[in-house]
């Protein structure tokens, strides 16, 4: 079952194969950004830097303070100071590649 957000919503991602698809035919020496949607009344798009000097498998967990709804569930949750606001809600945890 597809894991859901407070809004009910599921995460949006791409799978590598489909990213790698995607990058057949770009310039392989075209920069690479990451944009997002700042969240203001303009709707203003953020670019922001790939670095690209770190992949990390992270999982992932519902969150009421993340816009997308979901928040990447740090190393530091594991000694429990991870706030749950679910008792079940680190068995609906995914686990997603990061590209630093």
């Amino acid at each position: 079952m597809a894991q859901r957000n407070y809004n009910g919503e599921t995460m949006k991602t791409l799978t590598v194969a489909e990213l790698i698809e995607l990058l057949q035919d770009q310039d392989p020496d075209a920069k690479v950004i990451f944009s997002t949607n700042y969240g203001d009344y303009h709707r203003t798009q953020q670019a922001l830097p790939i670095e690209g000097r770190d992949f990390e498998e992270v999982k992932i967990t519902k969150s009421a303070y993340s816009n997308s709804g979901f928040a990447v569930v740090s190393q530091d949750d594991d000694d429990g100071s991870f706030d749950r606001e679910d008792d079940d809600q680190e068995d609906e945890t995914e686990t997603y590649l990061v590209i630093r």
